[in-house]
Parts: C-alpha cells; structure tokens; sequence
C-alpha cells in the first residue's frame, strides 16, 4: 500500500539527493512528492511504495518524521469539474482531505492520490 511520509528538515543544499539516494538504496520507490521550504526549515511529503521501512530508514538517519499515513488512489476521468465533483462526494460522506497530488495525466485520464481521515469510508466512493 503506498504511504505518506511527511518529513521536516533543515533548508540546505542537497537533501532532496540524499532522500533519493537513500530510500534508491534500500528499493524504496517514491511516486510522488511534494517539498516547500520557508525561514530555514523544509517541508517534505514523500508518497512511497513501502511506508513503514521507509519512515524506519529515514528516522534511523536523523531525519524527523512527522507523520506517516496510508494514501488513497484513484483515477478520474480528465476534464474540466471532475475534481470538484469527486471532492464533493467525499465531503458529502463527512471524508477530510488533508493532502492531495497529481500523479499522472494521459489518454483522458488523472491519477490523483488522496491523504484522507477515514480510507475506508473514501475508498467506497
């Protein structure tokens, strides 16, 4: 199951090629990732393929870990509204997005990947 790793780290040179050598090493896989940085301090969400090695490796090496959570996938169909209309049923089932990536686009289609409250409910959606 893909998993959410959300990471702070010092804003410096560098740590997004250590990241991927690392989890590289270990056959970690990232599929997706987003990564921020203000007043000297980094934002990182990874979405990788193996959530507990990866937070375990990570957090052996010094990094900090500040979450980790499983992720739903999904697939829309790719013109204008569906996004709305997808986010719109799981707000009608009480489903909290609390992150959310484009992962691919192509022939018609948009994988999305969903950080929810409640994976059950939204996987039912």
């Amino acid at each position: 199951m893909l998993e959410e790793i959300i990471l702070t780290v010092e804003d410096r040179p560098g740590v997004l090629a250590e990241l991927g050598e690392l989890l590289g090493s270990t056959g970690v896989n990232i599929e997706t990732l987003s990564a921020s940085s203000f007043d000297g301090r980094g934002i990182i969400h990874l979405v990788v393929d193996d959530g507990e090695d990866a937070g375990e490796l990570l957090a052996s090496k010094g990094y900090r870990v500040e979450a980790s959570r499983p992720v739903l996938t999904t697939t829309l169909d790719d013109r204008p509204g569906e996004l709305g209309r997808y986010c719109k049923r799981l707000a009608a089932q009480g489903v909290q997005i609390s992150a959310a990536y484009v992962v691919k686009r192509g022939e018609g289609e948009t994988e999305l990947l969903f950080a929810v409250d409640d994976l059950e409910t939204a996987a039912g959606v």
